[in-house]
């Protein structure tokens, strides 16, 4: 009987931390697919499935967070382990006004010109961005005659090779690719971002990163459970 209790006993802890939380996550009614949930507690992390499906191990009192581009960051503490039914909320886009600077004449044919003008500029700088992107032509980089031309062979190496990007390349990378408004769902201002960046890249792994100058889905999402991990530092220092 002693053996038996000790053994039920000592099963009790396996139970209430192996224990898992089943959810669903939707904004308006749609399931939201690749949603990032991270128990804070313990600092796993999952992404919820194609029909906003996610299962992690938590246990009551735990706190669970879901990030997710776009969205309203959420924050909820287990009270119990019934399946969950999450609802985020899609950030607001603010759409910048277009001045107008000439003023308008009331003449259709006339004021339709202002327009069209506006329109060949967007084609026009979007052409000139694919231009400068194109390599340049064999024919363009032959030298003119009477140029020197700088012997080809085999080269010689001094010291280590450079890497590709440098921090400053990754910081822009980050901004451009995980936007802003991820890091103001974080509960960031906007002047803030940078600094943030810069002071939690210190402590994260950029070896290859910044070799390569390339970030794959997984060091994308090492680095969103990373920056979720030095959020609090980075607001209490």
């Amino acid at each position: 009987m002693k053996k038996l209790l000790l053994i039920t006993f000592s099963l009790i802890p396996l139970v209430i931390f192996s224990q898992q939380i089943k959810g669903r996550i939707i904004s308006d009614s749609v399931t939201i697919n690749e949603v990032l949930i991270i128990n804070i507690n313990s600092q796993e992390k999952t992404y919820s499935d194609s029909q906003g499906q996610f299962i992690i191990n938590a246990k009551v009192g735990d706190e669970l967070r879901f990030v997710k581009v776009g969205y309203e960051r959420k924050t909820i503490i287990i009270k119990n382990h019934k399946d969950l039914i999450i609802n985020i909320v899609k950030l607001a886009i603010e759409i910048e006004e277009v001045e107008v600077k000439k003023k308008l004449s009331g003449n259709l044919a006339s004021d339709s010109k202002l327009f069209n003008e506006n329109k060949k500029k967007v084609t026009l700088n979007n052409d000139l961005k694919v231009y400068f992107k194109a390599p340049s032509s064999e024919e363009l980089l032959k030298p003119k005659h009477g140029e020197f031309v700088q012997p080809v062979g085999e080269g010689f190496s001094f010291g280590e090779i450079k890497n590709k990007w440098k921090l400053p390349d990754l910081v822009e990378w980050i901004r451009e690719n995980l936007t802003d408004d991820y890091f103001i769902s974080m509960g960031f201002e906007l002047p803030e971002i940078n600094s943030f960046l810069y002071y939690s890249l210190q402590s994260f792994n950029t070896f290859y990163i910044l070799k390569y100058g390339f970030c794959s889905d997984r060091d994308v999402a090492n680095l969103k459970l990373h920056f979720e991990y030095t959020f609090k530092k980075f607001k209490n220092k």
